[in-house]
C-alpha cells in the first residue's frame, strides 16, 4: 500500500508540476510588453 501511495503522490507532484510551467508559458506568451514578458521570465528563474 506504501508503494501505491508513493505512485500516486509522485503522480500528483509531477501534474502540479506541468500544470504550473503551463501556466508559466501562457503567462509569458501572453504578456502585454517585453518588459514584462522579461519579468516574467526573471520571476520563473527564481523558482
Amino acid at each position: 500500500m506504501t508503494r501505491l501511495r508513493t505512485v500516486l503522490a509522485r503522480r500528483h507532484a509531477v501534474r502540479a508540476h506541468l500544470r504550473e510551467e503551463r501556466a508559466f508559458a501562457r503567462a509569458l506568451a501572453t504578456a502585454p510588453t517585453l518588459e514584462s514578458a522579461h519579468e516574467i521570465a526573471a520571476l520563473g528563474a527564481r523558482r
